[in-house]
């Protein structure tokens, strides 16, 4: 059984491409190609990089271009806390090198969103109960 979360990341001016983001996942994280697809993996998760590119979707942020989703595929059971340490950096590392608006799932809820350069943090969510994911004076709560 698995836990599926998802980064959507504002494509403004469709100048991300997915390629080059699960390449510098990659290499920075030392995730390793899952031999029997284009999945990056590491212990207790899968990452997959793609465009929303649905032509009845709309972006999330009302651009024209295709949103970028980082999704994450975590082991619920077998290095559990690993995978989920994996999803908190390469989201932080994401965070820190592209400066557009983004939001993370987990299923249709979201866990947080930053939007013109404001954090928001869903403290309804029970994924920010465990303290090892509390940041104090890190986010103003919505």
């Amino acid at each position: 059984m698995a836990l599926d979360y998802y980064l959507i990341i504002q494509n403004h001016n469709n100048e991300i491409e997915p390629r080059q983001v699960i390449e510098s996942l990659t290499s920075t994280f030392s995730l390793q190609q899952n031999p029997l697809s284009d999945f990056r993996i590491a212990h207790g998760i899968t990452v997959n990089v793609f465009k929303e590119d649905d032509e009845d979707d709309e972006s999330y942020f009302g651009n024209s271009y295709p949103d970028v989703c980082v999704s994450f595929r975590l082991d619920k059971f077998e290095h559990y806390e690993m995978g989920m340490n994996i999803m908190l950096k390469i989201v932080i590392w994401l965070m820190a090198n592209f400066n557009v608006d983004m939001i993370l799932f987990f299923n249709e809820q979201k866990i947080f969103q930053r939007m013109a350069s404001q954090l928001s943090i869903n403290n309804d969510s029970e994924f920010w109960q465990s303290s090892e994911f509390y940041f104090p004076n890190f986010y103003r709560a919505w």
